[in-house]
């Protein structure tokens, strides 16, 4: 048994200690970069919509759509005399297609011209960069791409590399990605062993692994404690 327990181990240790390594690396890299620069909280600014001024219904504008139709809360930007200002607007999902009405009119939202883009981009920047470049994508990025195209995506000249993508109908920033944000996507990648899409850590080789580690980790214990363990003493 003990023999066992040792030639499985060694072939394990040989095996899995890369990525041990890498599982341990990443983590402490994550533990460390601060999730709320990560995540470009300190280089965005939102205001808040008044809520109290929706007039229309969520359910009369659901009516409109099918019973597969899926619906969450947004607000379109807007510049008056250079102060930044939100409506507040329902987003309804259906048929791939998404749909954004104003909660206080009810009315279908168009969407915005690149010049107001650019601008409600620049109000709603903190950093020290120039806007650099701008431009609408129908298909996305591997970093963004969980979310519902088209996306504005505006980029600025500053250290973090800083990319706004930002919803069409609404200028409301959907994400903010930086070197940051990107190098912690990396290890991320690492740590969850998911090499194509970054976000399922479901997935086979995760499990698989995880599985093979707790294995050389009991045919440790268990050789740590034939060598360890008390001996009984027959006194004579």
């Amino acid at each position: 048994m003990l023999k066992w327990c040792r030639r499985l181990h060694n072939w394990l240790g040989l095996i899995l200690v890369v990525q041990i390594l890498l599982w341990f690396l990443s983590g402490l890299v994550m533990a460390i970069l601060p999730i709320e620069q990560i995540r470009g909280e300190h280089l965005r600014t939102s205001p808040t919509a008044a809520w109290h001024d929706a007039q229309v219904s969520p359910a009369t504008l659901l009516a409109q759509h099918s019973a597969a139709a899926s619906f969450s809360l947004s607000q379109q930007l807007s510049l008056n005399d250079s102060k930044l200002g939100a409506m507040p607007v329902y987003v309804i999902d259906d048929a791939n297609q998404r749909f954004r009405y104003s909660a206080g009119s009810g009315q279908i939202l168009s969407a915005l011209a690149e010049s107001d883009i650019r601008d409600l981009a620049q109000a709603q920047y903190l950093g020290s960069g120039q806007l650099r470049h701008s431009q609408l994508l129908s298909e996305l990025p591997q970093e963004v791409k969980n979310l519902t195209p088209p996306l504005w995506q505006v980029q600025f000249a500053d250290s973090d590399n800083t990319t706004f993508y930002i919803e069409p109908a609404t200028g409301a920033i959907a994400r903010v990605r930086t070197s940051g944000w990107r190098l912690f996507d990396f290890f991320w990648m690492l740590h969850i062993m998911d090499y194509q899409d970054r976000s399922n850590f479901n997935n086979p080789l995760l499990i698989s692994t995880a599985a093979a580690s707790l294995l050389f980790t009991l045919t440790g214990l268990i050789m740590l404690w034939q060598r360890y363990r008390p001996r009984l003493r027959l006194r004579v």
